[in-house]
């Protein structure tokens, strides 16, 4: 049975085609045959769009079926969202080798997230009437920064590689400061702490934002809880670190379910974007035999 769209004349199997549906896969999910006898049967054509996507959302909320499980399977976290045997393939290799390193002795003591400053932070707001008791008052904004500069650095803030120069400038000055390695070119002389960072977009994607696991081994005294740490970060980080948000809190937190919280950190990670910074965290080497 033929019936006319927006964008031209389609019969049923064309329009299934569309969602990229195939007729074999129906085979696999439902009855096809009496899928089609229904779709047959009716002739409102509002209808016949709603019957089509519900069988769509449908089939695709079991599609996990046909995604081959890797044979050491593990349970994955609630927010994964994972549609293409790919992105499975990406997601798990990446979630064995972090759990990998747990194993060869990372213990993370400490879950820190920040972001980054987006030139929509350099802007003033004015009041631009002076009712009484500011009631019905407009309030205006300037831009701080300029039209070039917003554009540029909006741009920069998804930019990876900017994102890795931030963040190797602010791993130097950890490594400094938390556990008192000054000379960083010379890992034979002092132990290097395992630090992992993670960058994620989040769920509005904007920019990217930071998440950094500390571990407790050799960390200096001073720093070696939840509130002294927070305020190292929120106030001498923030200051030396200018990339980091202006207003946004930095969150500080212990960690208490290590292999929870490399599940949760690695749940953006597909074949585009690998959320694990390879280049600026400092992982236990693997040592071939």
């Amino acid at each position: 049975m033929k019936w006319k769209q927006g964008w031209g004349e389609y019969n049923d199997i064309k329009y299934l085609e569309l969602f990229g549906i195939k007729t074999k896969s129906f085979f696999a999910a439902m009855n096809y045959q009496q899928f089609e006898e229904k779709l047959s049967s009716i002739t409102n054509q509002r209808v016949r769009d709603k019957w089509i996507e519900w069988w769509f959302f449908r089939y695709q909320s079991y599609s996990d079926t046909l995604i081959k499980l890797h044979k050491n399977h593990i349970p994955l976290h609630p927010k994964v969202c994972i549609q293409t045997q790919k992105s499975y393939d990406f997601y798990m290799e990446t979630l064995f080798w972090l759990l990998d390193q747990l194993k060869r002795g990372v213990e993370p003591a400490y879950f820190v997230t920040f972001h980054y400053q987006h030139p929509s932070e350099r802007v003033k707001q004015i009041r631009e009437t002076n009712l009484e008791e500011g009631f019905g008052d407009r309030i205006g904004f300037i831009d701080l920064c300029g039209y070039k500069y917003y554009k540029y650095w909006s741009n920069k803030r998804n930019c990876e590689d900017q994102l890795s120069k931030d963040t190797r400038h602010l791993k130097n000055l950890l490594m400094k400061k938390l556990y008192g390695i000054k000379r960083l070119n010379r890992s034979d002389k002092k132990e290097f702490p395992n630090l992992f960072f993670f960058h994620e977009k989040g769920k509005v994607k904007l920019q990217y934002h930071t998440h950094l696991l500390i571990p407790k081994k050799n960390l200096r005294p001073e720093f070696d809880n939840e509130t002294e740490l927070h305020y190292f970060f929120d106030n001498f980080i923030r200051n030396k670190r200018k990339c980091l948000s202006r207003w946004k809190d930095i969150d500080v937190r212990p960690v208490t379910n290590k292999e929870g919280v490399i599940g949760y950190l690695n749940k953006e990670t597909n074949p585009n974007h690998i959320s694990f910074d390879f280049i600026n965290s400092i992982p236990v080497p693997i040592k071939n035999n």
